[in-house]
């Protein structure tokens, strides 16, 4: 996995985590919980895109690389 997947990864679990936590706590209402879904799908989309790029790059899917 890239650097670039690692870092989609680390912020869409810090966003889950904040998701999380302002829902259970009623706390910053619900605009900003609105903001943080629309910037955890945002963050989504770019993370498959970077990967369907690295398949592109290297050429392997997973099906290729299960059957190693």
């Amino acid at each position: 996995m890239s650097t670039v997947m690692y870092i989609h990864h680390v912020i869409n679990i810090i966003l889950m985590i904040i998701l999380f936590i302002l829902n259970f706590t009623h706390f910053g209402g619900t605009v900003a919980l609105i903001v943080l879904s629309i910037f955890f799908i945002i963050n989504n989309i770019l993370l498959f895109r970077s990967n369907s790029k690295q398949v592109k790059d290297n050429g392997t899917t997973l099906e290729d690389f299960n059957k190693k």
